[in-house]
């Protein structure tokens, strides 16, 4: 009786450790293929899905913490970055400065013509007739050339505008001695005033005279 429950204890036994080599091989092999399964599906890009049949992307993991170094900016797409691009502000071209403007001169003012003196015939005196460097009835030296009248009663010193009648020339000359003597005559020109009215030679011109100081 001994024996046989000696031998049944011995098959128990082998029985327990042959179990526990099968579980124990069977542990092995089930380490070895889920790590190649892992290993296999960490090489593997895309994972196809069983129902479409599309590639799955890899799964991206975001970071929850901040990053503290600096970020580095974002490439343009050319999609949102040109929606939010600034609108530039068109340069306006600069206005030129207006040219400056003379101010018209104004038109010079005419005085009343002078009311007529009286009116007759000029002649000429001092060409050749000795009269050159002497004294006048006035004190000054005469000089032909110069610009200068004779008359019989104005004061010395006035300003008359003797006007030919013809031609409509006039000459100013200022009072420095006394004459014509002859009948008919009113003035007495030098040969300087007598030619702004009659450059062709001495003769005799009908006048108008106007007094200026008056």
């Amino acid at each position: 009786m001994s024996q046989f429950g000696n031998g049944h204890r011995g098959t128990a036994l082998t029985l327990i450790a042959a179990a526990a080599a099968v579980l124990i091989g069977s542990q092995m092999v089930f380490n070895v293929l889920f790590s190649g399964s892992i290993v296999a599906s960490a090489n593997t890009p895309d994972l196809a899905d069983e129902h479409n049949l599309q590639p799955l992307q890899k799964a991206v993991s975001v970071s929850l913490v901040r990053p503290t170094g600096q970020m580095n900016a974002a490439v343009s797409t050319g999609q949102f970055e040109d929606l939010v691009r600034p609108t530039p502000v068109p340069t306006l071209a600069p206005t030129p400065a207006p040219a400056p403007t003379a101010d018209p001169t104004p038109a010079p003012t005419l005085g009343p013509k002078p009311a007529l003196f009286e009116a007759g015939i000029a002649s000429t005196y001092g060409e050749g007739d000795g009269f050159e460097g002497n004294l006048t009835a006035c004190g000054q030296v005469f000089r032909t050339m110069v610009v200068q009248v004779a008359h019989k009663s104005l004061p010395c010193g006035t300003t008359l505008r003797i006007e030919d009648t013809d031609t409509g020339r006039s000459v100013v000359a200022t009072v420095t001695d006394r004459g014509p003597y002859i009948p008919g005559r009113i003035v007495d020109l030098s040969w300087g005033a007598f030619e702004q009215l009659d450059p062709t030679g001495p003769g005799l011109l009908n006048v108008n005279v106007y007094v200026l100081d008056q």
